[in-house]
């Protein structure tokens, strides 16, 4: 089961020549299709010619919080944080996990808040109904969704596989374009 997820999101101007990030991805991918501890990355952006604004958000699911520790104090963050000043990363507690095979075209996020719970149990059964009822769709790719306890909001992630249309957000949903999906080989903990 995936322990944790990480996310941030880097906004870029409006006239930013989105084809630096495409090439970003393209040049610095491969090694994520491998990469130890790590079940998915998503290289998203966010675009102003599709009626939003530019960004770079990419979105990881870990299985081993060692070697995210090794890319936050390793040479990678080292050189996000160089191109494009500090980066905070946010991070999430895994609640629910379905990650799917293939190439995906669009991620929607949305953030729940939650208000002052106390009792986490109601809503982590909640969220496990809406999963397996958002993984019914053919469309869904992958779904996750995670807790962060700090900000007290769960946050669903919803991959959709690739070649489908651009899905219009619902209120409160932020769709963006995956660039590439890194799915590295599963390992066993030693």
């Amino acid at each position: 089961m995936p322990v944790l997820t990480a996310h941030y999101s880097i906004p870029l101007p409006a006239d930013y020549d989105m084809g630096v990030i495409h090439r970003r991805v393209a040049d610095r991918s491969a090694p994520w299709d491998r990469r130890t501890g790590l079940l998915l990355k998503a290289f998203c952006v966010t675009d102003a010619t599709d009626g939003g604004h530019n960004s770079y958000a990419p979105f990881y699911v870990w299985d081993r919080p060692q070697e995210f520790a090794g890319f936050l104090t390793g040479p990678e963050y080292a050189g996000l944080c160089s191109a494009f000043g500090p980066v905070p990363v946010h991070t999430g507690t895994v609640l629910a996990c379905d990650l799917g095979t293939g190439p995906a075209g669009h991620l929607i996020v949305e953030t729940v808040p939650l208000g002052p719970v106390t009792d986490l149990r109601d809503t982590a059964r909640a969220e496990t109904e809406h999963h397996h009822a958002v993984l019914a769709d053919p469309a869904v790719h992958s779904h996750v969704v995670d807790l962060d306890p700090a900000a007290m909001t769960l946050t669903r992630r919803t991959l959709l596989h690739a070649g489908g249309d651009t899905p219009r957000p619902k209120d409160g949903e932020r769709v963006l374009r995956v660039l590439h999906l890194s799915r590295p080989p599963h390992h066993t903990a030693d």
